[in-house]
């Protein structure tokens, strides 16, 4: 029998329902008949007038039974009533058993599979697998659904995605605008600086009205920037050669603006000719370097950003190049980084201390931009405090 209930559960529901009903249907039919000709076995037992033939005596003797009783003649009504009525009841008691058994063999699984894997979606839980427990239609249906909820999973987990993606790059585009933002105060304080003291040198003043509007144009052009693309690793690369003196000078001078209202010592270290220039070269010769500006920016302003954060009083930066790498790093004093971003790297929202002001972003930020320039990033601990050092790929020295 339980051979015979696995086999109809892996038939489609019509040869199923075909199935069960002929099972049935010959059942009730072997139920009629035997229940038939029951009833007429026990109504010839009751039969009123009967002829009884004594055969062993010798001659043949003949009697006539009793005369049949009202209570015999009720009982061949109730029986021929029976043998009408029996057949008929076999028949529906077996049209309810086929309904029941095509509902509890084909039916009641499937559509309790399909009835919980409604609800859990309709609340949102979609870690859940449907499986179907057999090859018919229904079985099919539990495999569509399985694809659907597995359809959902997917288009949620893309859209949280790209919501975190959106959101990593509103908290990199909200830290990076603050630290332009803070040259741009610190020229404007210089040009006041400027005027009050020296007001008849227009060339100072000049000076510094240059440096802002060259720090406006940078904030208007990051600005476009990253509302045209949707995620951090999208940062277009755009090279540019760039004098390598004009590049130093831009460095310092960048350095000295965003410290200038911090109580620390900043140093700040260069290479005075790029390593590999020919020792027979002019000193007047200009080296030129092939880099995107606005990322070794980004890079230098959020390292050192960090570096005034945490430092205790001195700060070193360091800028060198050979050929094909430009390396940036800076160090401090402070108490260095914690155990968990050593042992597992630059993450987003990783902050070394609680600071509503600060989202965590900076190091992620200067990770994504090196690599996007074909660099890397290093940080580590000494005995002073922390070290940061921020490498990126640049075309091969170009001497002028």
């Amino acid at each position: 029998m339980e051979r015979l209930r696995h086999h109809i559960r892996q038939m489609n529901l019509k040869k199923a329902l075909f199935t069960i009903v002929c099972i049935n249907i010959t059942a009730a039919l072997a139920l009629s008949l035997l229940s038939f000709w029951g009833c007429i076995a026990v109504r010839s037992q009751l039969a009123a007038n009967r002829t009884i033939i004594n055969i062993p005596s010798a001659p043949f003797l003949a009697s006539s039974a009793p005369e049949p009783t009202a209570q015999t003649d009720a009982a061949v009504d109730i029986i021929s009533v029976v043998q009408i009525l029996l057949p008929v009841l076999i028949y529906i008691f077996a049209l309810f058993t086929t309904a029941s058994m095509f509902y509890r063999l084909k039916l009641k699984e499937p559509l309790a599979v399909l009835a919980s894997g409604a609800s859990r979606i309709i609340e949102n839980d979609l870690d859940f697998t449907i499986e179907a427990a057999s090859q018919d239609e229904l079985g099919q249906l539990c495999t569509a659904f399985e694809t659907m909820r597995q359809t959902l999973l997917d288009n949620n987990r893309e859209l949280w995605r790209q919501a975190e993606e959106r959101r990593r790059l509103n908290a990199a585009f909200s830290h990076n605008l603050r630290n332009p933002v803070t040259v741009l105060k610190g020229a404007a304080k210089l040009a006041e600086k400027s005027i009050a003291r020296n007001p008849q040198e227009p060339g100072k003043i000049a000076g510094q009205i240059a440096l802002i509007t060259n720090y406006a144009g940078r904030i208007e052009h990051y600005i476009e920037t990253m509302s045209s693309i949707q995620r951090l690793e999208e940062t277009p690369v755009e090279r540019e050669n760039i004098p390598w003196d004009t590049l130093v000078a831009e460095l310092r001078q960048t350095v000295y603006l965003i410290g200038m209202d911090h109580d620390k010592q900043i140093r700040f270290h260069t290479s005075d000719q790029p390593k590999t220039a020919p020792v027979n070269q002019s000193a007047q010769t200009d080296r030129s370097v092939c880099l995107d500006r606005s990322i070794l920016f980004q890079i230098a302003e959020n390292l050192l950003s960090n570096a005034l954060r945490f430092a205790r009083q001195n700060i070193d930066v360091s800028c060198s190049v050979n050929e094909t790498i430009l390396e940036l790093s800076v160090a401090d004093d402070g108490g260095g980084f914690p155990a968990s971003l050593i042992r597992d790297g630059v993450r987003p929202f990783h902050k070394g201390r609680e600071d509503a002001e600060h989202l965590g972003m900076g190091l992620y930020t200067c990770k994504l931009l090196c690599e996007r320039h074909g660099g890397t990033i290093t940080i580590k601990n000494h005995a002073a405090g922390s070290f940061v050092s921020a490498s990126l790929k640049i075309q091969p020295l170009a001497l002028h």
